[in-house]
């Protein structure tokens, strides 16, 4: 128990598992998101949507009558898988790139120097909001599969720069220029060597781009812009973007014009959801932290 932030964060995480595995499968979650136009009261009176916080509905309703918790609990699921995969997919591409370029030379440093370069001049929310409304991919039949692209090559200089810092570090150590001595040829010094040292390293560091990530689709959802959409006829030679998914950024976004109309519930819990689940993998990344970093004091 020492580890507190350890503890706080994997029960949290554990909540987060349960809501979005387990969630969708609790009697009072309607999986289907049914709206349910109108509803009679007790005393025979018509009510119509947004309905209060009752039994019936933990959290209310929206203004078609679809329950607020129950959007949550479905949007979980979609909501991690696209985090998770934005993710994994910057650490597929930086890691390898980062190893390739240790030594601060040849093609691979190119690359990681120009890219690095590329996004470091502009916020990573400007650079995202520039590149995802480009208009091939506004109306792009895989657009979500751009989106978590794109937003996985912003920050891929970042994290390969750091994997290439740690690793020119780790090539400094004694045991390693051993290792060059005795002739082992880089893959066996990438295996042997580096990955179990930059191992710690890059699992803090995944679970502190997890925040990242969702605050970043956070932020792109309170600026009304879907991960994934498409044209919807609204009116006679009208056409509108509308959301198709449930993930609580899209939520976000397609809510938000209701704040100025004094339904603030209506993105209160998406974001309440978002602040929970940043909160959950930055506890956790340190928790992590402070693990290795005492198992590194104690082997010293």
């Amino acid at each position: 128990m020492r580890n507190l932030t350890l503890w706080i964060g994997a029960i949290m995480f554990t909540l987060l598992m349960f809501v979005t595995f387990a969630g969708p499968y609790l009697p009072f979650i309607d999986q289907t998101l049914t709206p349910e136009k109108h509803r009679w009261s007790q005393d025979e009176r018509l009510i119509l949507p947004p309905y209060e916080p009752s039994s019936h509905n933990l959290l209310g309703s929206d203004k078609d009558g679809v329950d607020n918790l129950s959007k949550i609990i479905v949007g979980a699921k979609e909501t991690l898988l696209i985090i998770f995969s934005i993710t994994a997919l910057r650490y597929m591409i930086a890691v390898p790139l980062g190893l390739l370029a240790y030594q601060k030379k040849g093609l691979a440093n190119s690359i990681l120097t120009a890219w690095n370069q590329l996004f470091s001049y502009l916020p990573t929310l400007f650079s995202a909001v520039l590149l995802l409304s480009l208009p091939f991919l506004l109306f792009a039949t895989w657009r979500l599969l751009w989106v978590i692209f794109i937003l996985a090559a912003i920050e891929i200089g970042r994290v390969a720069y750091m994997i290439q810092q740690q690793t020119y570090q780790i090539s400094r150590e004694p045991y390693v220029e051993a290792g060059y001595a005795l002739g082992l040829r880089p893959w066996r010094l990438t295996k042997s060597y580096f990955i179990p040292a930059l191992m710690p390293e890059i699992i803090v560091h995944f679970c502190v781009d997890l925040g990242k990530v969702t605050l970043l689709i956070g932020q792109l959802g309170v600026l009304s812009i879907f991960l994934s959409q498409e044209w919807v006829e609204v009116g006679a030679m009208s056409m509108k973007l509308m959301n198709t998914s449930h993930n609580w950024m899209s939520l976000l976004a397609s809510m938000r014009a209701d704040i100025y109309v004094s339904k603030f519930t209506y993105i209160f819990y998406p974001a309440l959801a978002i602040m929970f689940t940043i909160l959950t993998f930055n506890v956790l990344g340190e928790g992590i932290r402070a693990h290795f970093n005492r198992r590194t004091h104690h082997s010293l």
